[in-house]
């Protein structure tokens, strides 16, 4: 009877014991917490102006061998970026190697192996970007020569990003230990703690990557919805383009800001363009020049054209003038790289 009635006290132990255990928060737990989650972007006002730096988000900046052939990849003039590119992998470059290698490998089915053979060649030489893209679980291995990926090519990558990390690389310190499980609320913190550290060294790629699951999200309140906006006004603020881009879907897809223009981007460029354009024959002297001057510009910097829209000039004179105001534009801008090795196509 004293063993039976034992037996019963354990048990009520153990379901009082459920009953009153706290279950530590899970990933999906604190990611509904919302974009609030990120403190260090809520902790000091957002500056009235942009930093003075235009180019303190950068991946590149000029006088960087990268600055000019990545800027051109970045803006779709890849004619101009490749022959560079392939200048500084021949002289031992191997971070321009990637950006070959990935051309190579797509350009055609002629020039793939070629690809590999960058990848190979910068992996061995200590690029981690180069190692993944060899890795038996990378897409573009198992797409384009599936027969050589190894896992041996991931280990040389996390290898190559410890060191870049140890030397005080922060892309490679986020790259390296950011969470690819999202179970755990230790994931979470540890994620939030490295796009933190990379926002105090105005790298945002991290950011736009978490706020990317904030914004995939259907059930952020209102409040939230405020936060995000709020996130992207510092990045905005922080001469980063994406910041801008994203306020400017959050608007409806109606807020153009002239600051990205001059930053490099395309989007805002091409989305001025056409609406002058759609409102051309209404518009004075001055104004259309200043429409055509952009479509020009969209045309010189990011190989793209509104001539659909705009009615291209004939005459000499108006030519001139809007060709004349197109290059000041251009010399007004200050465009910064936001692409990655880990997002080729500035996709965020």
């Amino acid at each position: 009877m004293l063993k039976k009635s034992l037996v019963a006290v354990a048990i009520l132990a153990i379901l009082v014991g459920f009953f009153f255990y706290e279950k530590e928060p899970s990933f999906m737990d604190f990611q509904r917490q919302g974009p609030s989650t990120l403190t260090y972007f809520f902790q000091n006002e957002i500056p009235s102006e942009n930093l003075p730096d235009p180019y303190i988000s950068s991946l590149y900046r000029p006088g960087d061998p990268l600055y000019q052939p990545i800027l051109d990849f970045q803006n779709g003039r890849k004619y101009l970026a490749i022959p560079k590119l392939k200048e500084l992998s021949e002289a031992g470059n191997i971070d321009a190697m990637f950006w070959y290698a990935h051309n190579r490998m797509t350009q055609s089915i002629k020039t793939r192996y070629e690809g590999y053979n960058w990848f190979e060649k910068s992996a061995k030489l200590g690029n981690p970007y180069s190692a993944l893209m060899l890795d038996a679980d990378s897409y573009y291995c198992k797409s384009y020569f599936p027969s050589l990926c190894s896992k041996e090519w991931g280990n040389l990558a996390q290898e190559s990003f410890k060191k870049r990390a140890a030397a005080g690389d922060i892309r490679a310190k986020y790259y390296l230990e950011r969470p690819t499980k999202f179970v755990r609320g230790e994931d979470f913190k540890k994620w939030v703690a490295l796009v933190e550290e990379s926002a105090k060294q105005n790298y945002f790629v991290p950011a736009m990557e978490m706020l990317k699951r904030f914004e995939d999200s259907k059930a952020l309140t209102p409040s939230q919805k405020d936060d995000l906006l709020h996130i992207y006004r510092y990045l905005a603020k922080h001469n980063y383009v994406l910041g801008y881009d994203y306020l400017y879907v959050h608007s409806g897809y109606k807020d153009i800001f002239e600051k990205a223009i001059e930053l490099g981007s395309g989007i805002q460029l091409k989305v001025s363009s056409r609406r002058c354009g759609n409102e051309f024959s209404e518009l004075n002297e001055n104004l259309k020049i200043e429409c055509l001057a952009r479509a020009y510009a969209l045309e010189e910097i990011f190989n793209d054209d509104m001539w659909a829209v705009i009615p291209k000039p004939t005459d000499n004179l108006t030519i001139s003038a809007a060709h004349k105001a197109a290059k000041e534009l251009i010399d007004s801008m200050t465009p910064t790289i936001y692409i990655d090795e880990m997002h080729i196509d500035g996709g965020l």
